[in-house]
């Protein structure tokens, strides 16, 4: 069976970061920092909202936390390293 996949634009993740940042503050993170009941199928009808032709399933939303997780702990682990600097001009 092939999966139905939604190839994310920028914007869209961009609104959807902020959409779990209201997740967040509402407390819909438990103890272990994961998403309570319901909270995808509330992230993916904001994005339906907002986005009414895009189609956003739970399964998308679910995916896309999963890709934004492994990349923040690629970029964290990065950051740890010694010697680790921000170089502008590079």
């Amino acid at each position: 069976k092939q999966m139905d996949k939604h190839v994310w634009i920028d914007e869209e993740t961009e609104i959807f970061v902020g959409f779990i940042e209201d997740l967040v503050s509402e407390g819909r993170i438990a103890d272990a920092g994961q998403f309570k009941p319901g909270s995808f199928e509330k992230l993916a009808a904001k994005m339906n909202d907002r986005f009414p032709c895009g189609g956003f399933q739970i399964s998308h939303c679910k995916n896309k936390v999963k890709r934004l997780k492994e990349k923040y702990q690629f970029a964290a682990n990065m950051a740890a390293c010694s010697n680790f600097g921000w170089d502008d001009v590079k």
